[in-house]
């Protein structure tokens, strides 16, 4: 009797081991969030017409060829490794086919082919605790076209000895801040950001003067660790030096100058804009436009619902008599706070309906 029901039992054993394994190995695409699920690891799914390298970034590219598994250039990642501590990886697939479930149904062995040769070459990539994107490029509309198109990987890394750095004075310092190999002491952006996950699709207005260069590189840090998880935080950025290194009696009320917004959020078109208008001005004398910059970006620009002032506390607003122009809620983020608030920054929040925000509290009643 035990001879008879031996080969059954093998055949619905050997099923179920198929279906494991096949769970384990086979992505899927989650309706609700478009995330790959590779293993224990959740890729963020994104489509772009064709892949483009952030600058911004401490990356190693590894090359793939079109369907193929194989890094073409390992030594890439290999000489940067040692010193590296990788925060996202970026792999890049062409949808070809267009259709997403034709796709899949090609595509998941090479997925596995892919991710295997990653970690067969570092094996200390294969943590959830980096930032797994799948991007996968539209533009082409053939199987040659698509061969031309980038393949790979981009390891986006930082390095692990990240120096102090008491304050920031150059766009050299500031991008080291942004990719995580220096840092600064003062949390008050990235704290107050994560403390209000409901604001949404914000109009930020910086203070981008000398003495704020530390907090718009966190500003900047911030968004670029968060652009994935929270793809509708930010929708536009506005820069403001007070003047482009006009003389104190040339600024004239509402018209000082020295505003300037990015053309886009992209991670290099913010580093862009901000270089630019450092090297327009930075400030000058204490008072800032930052009315000004407030009304600029509610007069201007579109689709927002949130209006985030970033304020250096000890600065008092040269424009503070316009302020009954500005129709809409202005949330605070102040910096370099001592327990004392500039009285402009609660006539704002106060007359506006806004709030304040310092690195220890929200501030709604004022």
């Amino acid at each position: 009797m035990a001879d008879h029901f031996y080969p059954e039992i093998m055949k619905y054993l050997k099923l179920i081991f198929l279906v494991v394994f096949g769970v384990l190995i086979i992505p899927s695409v989650a309706d609700d969030d478009d995330r790959f699920l590779y293993r224990d690891l959740a890729f963020r799914r994104l489509e772009t017409d064709a892949y483009q390298f952030e600058t911004a970034n401490r990356q190693a590219i590894l090359n793939m060829a079109y369907a193929k598994h194989e890094v073409t250039n390992p030594e890439a990642w290999l000489r940067v490794a040692p010193n590296a501590v990788p925060y996202e990886v970026d792999l890049v697939f062409t949808l070809y086919p267009r259709q997403i479930e034709a796709w899949r149904t090609s595509y998941y062995s090479l997925l596995n082919e892919r991710m295997n040769t990653l970690f067969s070459l570092d094996p200390n990539l294969n943590s959830p605790d980096i930032h797994w994107n799948m991007i996968l490029q539209t533009e082409a509309t053939s199987e040659d076209a698509a061969k031309e198109m980038f393949h790979g990987f981009v390891i986006k890394y930082r390095t692990k000895q990240a120096r102090t750095l008491p304050d920031v004075t150059s766009m050299a310092e500031l991008k080291d801040v942004v990719s995580g190999d220096a840092i600064v002491g003062d949390s008050t952006i990235f704290t107050v950001m994560d403390r209000n996950p409901q604001w949404k699709n914000m109009l930020v207005v910086l203070d981008w003067t000398g003495s704020m260069y530390k907090h718009g590189a966190q500003l900047v840090q911030w968004y670029r660790l968060r652009r994935f998880d929270a793809p509708d935080a930010i929708e536009h950025l506005i820069f403001f030096n007070d003047g482009n290194n006009k003389r104190p009696y040339q600024k004239k009320l509402g018209r000082t100058g020295g505003v300037y917004r990015t053309r886009s959020t992209e991670l290099d078109e913010i580093l862009h804009t901000m270089e630019y208008v450092m090297s327009r001005g930075n400030g000058g004398d204490a008072p800032e436009n930052d009315i000004e910059a407030i009304m600029t970006g509610i007069q201007y620009l579109e689709n927002f619902d949130e209006v985030i002032l970033v304020a250096d506390n000890k600065s008092e607003v040269r424009d503070i008599e316009l302020l009954d122009k500005v129709d809409r809620p202005v949330h605070i983020i102040l910096c370099d706070y001592k327990g004392y608030i500039h009285p402009h920054y609660l006539k704002i929040a106060e007359e506006t309906g806004g709030s304040i925000h310092t690195l220890e509290e929200d501030i709604y009643s004022l």
